[in-house]
């Protein structure tokens, strides 16, 4: 691939964009063609009895590596789950809460990141700490004012899905790393675009799903663990995609794998992660600086024109603005209406206008969604 975007490349590979203005990746991103195509000829397999088990453990194998070349670390730190929440619960439930024990969140996040540590605050009676953010922004800051010797888990989201604020994860693994404990990130509305690299942040636990800016199917979801854990946790559930010697059917005693893959608990919807093999390829087929600059470029072109015509947004600076953009424009719902109308597809959260440039995406994009005749 070339340094730019090749828009033939995205015109190939994502040919219904030609009939619409697509700007709700944070809602869900539209697969290519090859992803539609490899879910398709599975299905055909299934109806002619072919393919093996072996070959399904193969392509599993591939996805975890393909997440590892994208997000960092090694593939045996990567397992699969059905969704970013079934991540999320795994890792919560896998490790010790001693008498005293809180975790910190903030208000800003997807119900999938925060009903998860509700539930852990009644079961263990853990004391649940909720940083208030403003104007769409939770700082680190402000988590730190949190954080005291009893914190078991920071969690956030890399990217907050509805106002688009961009956590400095580091620092924040940094802060609850220096009081002993674990740092849990929701990675979903980055995972695909921003160049990240779990590892070298120091991240503990970090749950995914495909359909978002990773551009696969629905029910593709992931989960990361930090290496160092792989013998302190211990998985709440266990079944037999998770325990050593899968092949062995008979009745024994059994025990988990020591990697991410101990939170597999049973057969993984196969077609999704057949499609989700083939959207981390297109993910793979642009450089990662390209996708991340090309993403955040729309956006500020986005910010740009919003500022020429007077409509409010968040800015939250170049170190946390990311590629989803919140607005206010006059009555946000309906004109959703209109835009949807004419077929330019953007979505509403906590009342304001959420529009999400992917790499596929270009300013004329920008421009038609300012100029729409609605």
């Amino acid at each position: 691939m070339p340094a730019n975007i090749d828009r033939e490349y995205i015109e190939s590979l994502f040919p219904t964009l030609a009939d619409m203005t697509y700007l709700n990746n944070a809602g869900t991103g539209i697969p290519p063609r090859t992803t539609v195509d490899a879910m398709k000829q599975h299905l055909v397999n299934r109806t002619n009895a072919k393919g093996k088990f072996a070959d399904t453990l193969k392509m599993i194998k591939e996805v975890r590596t393909l997440l590892a070349k994208l997000l960092g670390g090694d593939y045996s730190q990567y397992g699969l789950v059905p969704s970013t929440s079934s991540g999320i619960n795994a890792l919560a439930h896998s490790i010790k809460y001693p008498k005293g024990s809180n975790v910190v969140l903030c208000d800003l996040e997807f119900p999938a990141n925060y009903i998860p540590w509700q539930n852990i605050s009644r079961l263990y009676g853990v004391d649940l700490r909720i940083v208030k953010s403003e104007q769409g922004a939770a700082p680190v800051d402000a988590f730190r004012e949190m954080i005291d010797e009893n914190t078991r888990v920071v969690a956030t989201s890399q990217i907050q899905f509805g106002s688009g604020y961009r956590a400095d994860l580091e620092s924040l693994a940094a802060s609850v790393h220096e009081v002993g404990g674990y740092f849990a990130a929701d990675i979903i509305q980055a995972a695909g675009y921003i160049d990240t690299d779990l590892a070298g942040i120091d991240v503990d636990f970090a749950a995914g799903q495909a359909a978002k800016w990773l551009l696969g199917p629905i029910g593709a979801g992931y989960i990361y663990l930090k290496e160092s854990l792989f013998e302190t946790v211990r998985p709440k559930f266990l079944g037999w995609w998770g325990v050593k010697d899968i092949m062995n059917f008979s009745y024994s005693m059994r025990e988990h794998i020591p990697d991410a893959r101990m939170f597999q608990i049973g057969s993984p919807a196969v077609i999704t992660y057949v499609g989700m093999v083939e959207s981390l390829k297109v993910i793979h087929g642009i450089p990662a600086k390209t996708r991340e600059r090309t993403a955040l470029d729309n956006a500020e072109y986005l910010r740009k024109r919003l500022e020429e015509n007077g409509v409010e947004y968040y800015d939250f600076g170049p170190k946390h603005n990311s590629a989803i953009v919140s607005c206010a424009p006059p009555d946000a719902e309906k004109l959703l209406e209109k835009l949807s109308k004419n077929r330019i597809h953007c979505s509403v959260r906590n009342g304001r206008l959420r529009v999400a440039p992917h790499f596929y995406n270009s300013r004329s994009d920008i421009d038609k969604l300012m100029e729409h005749p609605g």
